[in-house]
Formats: structure tokens, sequence, C-alpha cells
């Protein structure tokens, strides 16, 4: 199998060998046990061979994957990206052992430093608007489809609330990161944004008390900026559906 690839001095071999393991993975109707192994193991490798320098250099906006070449380990920025992506794939097709064992290994991880692991997530899963927005919609699809998984994600106190609000407020907790996403024409943005209005709003409680990075009244601003902005012209679809949910989801939170 191409896990055994992963340990290999070429960096290039790595991700290559990584990128078809979740390919592979992706077309599977079950979980791959052997891959979960390996996955466990190569986090635990990790772990032996990596220090917070290197966990910072892979975070640095100044990071060039391309000119990177690492001389003491087997792992950059663009691995551990398809290391969560496979892992991801993973849970949607496991069964209540194999996800025991993710999130067994999860928690591992997030007791090191807490506060820190959101942020790091981002840093280096999330560093264009594409891997930013496949990251929100899997994540939402797993609470949607895989109530199982959640205790997964509960173990990284993560759920689709705190991982939307978290993305708004590292864009600056304003509407515009919002308003340019739905202007683009080949975004799934969309798509991801309307599904979790809906989400959202059956699901209220939670919502409210994800809110830990920005507060009720910016999520009012956002919200009325929003769909003020939609309510004009300039998008290449309707958008009265996205204003009709964005309008129930701000009377629901705020009676209006």
């Amino acid at each position: 199998m191409a896990c055994s690839l992963w340990y290999e001095p070429s960096i290039n071999t790595v991700r290559k060998a990584m990128e078809l393991c979740r390919r592979v993975q992706d077309r599977l109707e079950e979980a791959d046990v052997t891959l979960v192994t390996q996955i466990i193991h190569y986090i635990s490798h990790c772990q032996s061979s990596l220090d917070m320098q290197d966990i910072d250099r892979f975070r640095s906006g100044e990071y060039t994957e391309f000119f990177y070449t690492p001389t003491t380990i087997v792992c950059d920025r663009e691995c551990i990206k398809l290391l969560v992506q496979s892992i991801l794939s993973l849970l949607f097709k496991s069964n209540h052992a194999i996800s025991q064992q993710l999130t067994d290994k999860a928690q591992e991880i997030y007791a090191l430093n807490p506060s820190a692991f959101l942020p790091l997530l981002f840093d280096i899963c999330c560093a264009n608007d594409d891997d930013t927005i496949q990251i929100l919609n899997t994540v939402l699809l797993l609470f949607q489809e895989r109530p199982e998984t959640h205790v997964f994600f509960e173990s990284l106190q993560i759920n689709p609330h705190i991982l939307f609000t978290f993305f708004v407020y590292r864009c600056g907790s304003s509407h515009d990161i919002l308003i340019d996403l739905l202007l683009e024409n080949d975004s799934d943005f969309l798509s991801y944004f309307h599904q979790y209005i809906i989400y959202a709003q059956k699901d209220i409680s939670t919502f409210k008390s994800s809110l830990t990075y920005i507060d009720l009244d910016t999520i009012q601003t956002i919200l009325i900026n929003t769909i003020r902005v939609l309510e004009g012209n300039g998008f290449p679809y309707n958008t009265k559906p996205l204003i009709k949910r964005l309008t129930q989801l701000q009377d629901q939170l705020f009676g209006v």
C-alpha cells in the first residue's frame, strides 16, 4: 500500500503517496482499517519528529511549499492537510471502533495545547478559499449525515458553528468575506453557506452557545449588512432564497 511511502526521504513522494491514499479511501464503501492504523502511526511519528519551530514554520504566512525541503523530517504543511482530509474521509465511512481510535488520537493532540488547536488547524489546512470551504462543508456534512462522529469533534471542541464563526473572526468579523465568496462563480461557498444557515436555524441554542470568537451584536451586524448587499444587484444568481433564510435566522436570533 502507498502508506509505506509516507516515510520516504522525498517530501514530494510523501505528498503524492498521501494524496493517493486519500483518493483510494474516497472511493471505498467502508473505512480502510490499514489506513486508520497508518494514520495513527504517522501522527505518532510526527509527534516524535516535529518540534514547535517546525510547526511555527508550517504556519508562517511566508511559508512556501515549493521551496521548502526539510532535511530531518518527512512532513510539511501539505502533508498535514492531506492527513486531515483523509481522517475526515474515514469518518464518513467508519464504524464505532475506528471512530474511537481516531478520537483517542485526536484528543491526545488537542490536549497538548487546546487554545492553539483551532488557529493551528486553520493556518495549516485553510491556506486558501477552496481548502477553507472544503473543511467547513465537510464538517457540516458529517454533523448532518453521521451523528455518531460528533464525539470525535466534541473531543476537539469543534462543531459547524464554531468553525464558521471562527472563520468569520479570522477574516475580520465583518460581512466582507461572505460577500466576496458569494460573488465567486466557481466557488462552492454559496451551496455551503445556504446549507449552513438552514442547519443553524434548526440548532439555534447550540449556535448561540458556540459564539466564542464573535458576539451576538457582531452577528447581527454581519447579517444586516449581508442581507443589504444581497438585496442589491450584481450577483450572478437569484439571491432571494438566501435572503429569506438569512432574514429567518435573524428573526430567530433576535426576535425581530
